[in-house]
């Protein structure tokens, strides 16, 4: 196989592999491989066609199909068609092999990963069409209540300062997948929405600005108080005396069902 040497060219460098799929299968062109490394393309048709006569000589599947490439005429006359091959991944590995020059390396890495991303999206599963259509209905549903929810939370509120209001929107679906009527409520400043996870660190790292002395010392309280109520369960749990271990049931008909209540 012939080699063909790559010239340096910025366009090439910062151009992105152009890939399609074609009967499923990721492929480019042979135009879009002389793009992109900066070759002549009847060079690169005559190293497909050595790899097409040496591949057939073997045995080896074919990775290479004839193609016509229309392009828009600059001059304003008849389309141009162009003689061209449409390349598998297999094929643009072959024909790479021969390109050789200082960048060659570097834009065959970016093929290569160009035909990774998009083979990788062929292996997702597609969606199904009615379970799209279902989530599109839903989302227009949920989207104009949840402006007449937010439109009449705004308006009802009695606070004064309503410009810096902030409000809590809840969402949900029915067990059919209906969405529910959604309920906006304003948020006063003392309230929040934390887990327990990480209410502590807020605490801690002063993030809660709006919390009072009092209103810390009570929460702190609260935790002790509740700490020692478990406490105390468990050591009521710990002095009961053991059960005596129940004794084994007598045989039964073969197919009858134990169940056992508590």
């Amino acid at each position: 196989m012939a080699n063909i040497t790559t010239a340096s060219s910025v366009d090439a460098v910062s151009a992105r592999p152009e890939l399609s799929i074609h009967n499923g299968i990721v492929t480019t062109t042979s135009l879009q491989v002389a793009q992109f490394f900066g070759k002549c393309h009847d060079n690169v048709l005559r190293a497909i066609r050595a790899l097409i006569r040496e591949m057939a000589s073997e045995g080896r599947p074919l990775n290479f199909e004839e193609t016509v490439d229309v392009r828009t005429n600059p001059s304003g006359g008849a389309p141009i068609s162009t003689p061209a091959y449409r390349i598998t991944r297999e094929g643009f590995m072959l024909l790479a092999m021969g390109f050789t020059g200082k960048e060659a390396l570097r834009w065959k890495l970016a093929y290569i990963a160009a035909f990774n991303s998009m083979e990788a999206e062929l292996q997702k599963p597609a969606q199904d069409p009615q379970r799209i259509q279902l989530a599109q209905r839903l989302a227009t549903q949920a989207a104009a209540q949840v402006t007449q929810a937010v439109f009449d939370a705004v308006m009802a509120a009695d606070n004064t300062d309503w410009r810096h209001a902030r409000y809590l929107l809840n969402l949900g679906y029915d067990r059919e997948g209906q969405p529910s009527v959604p309920h906006a409520q304003p948020i006063g400043d003392d309230q929040m929405i934390v887990s327990f996870n990480a209410l502590p660190e807020r605490i801690a790292s002063g993030e809660i600005l709006s919390a009072t002395d009092a209103q810390l010392a009570t929460l702190a309280t609260a935790c002790t108080q509740r700490l020692t109520q478990r406490a105390q369960h468990r050591e009521k749990q710990a002095a009961k005396p053991n059960l005596p271990a129940t004794q084994p049931a007598a045989s039964l008909p073969p197919g009858t069902l134990m169940m056992t209540f508590k």
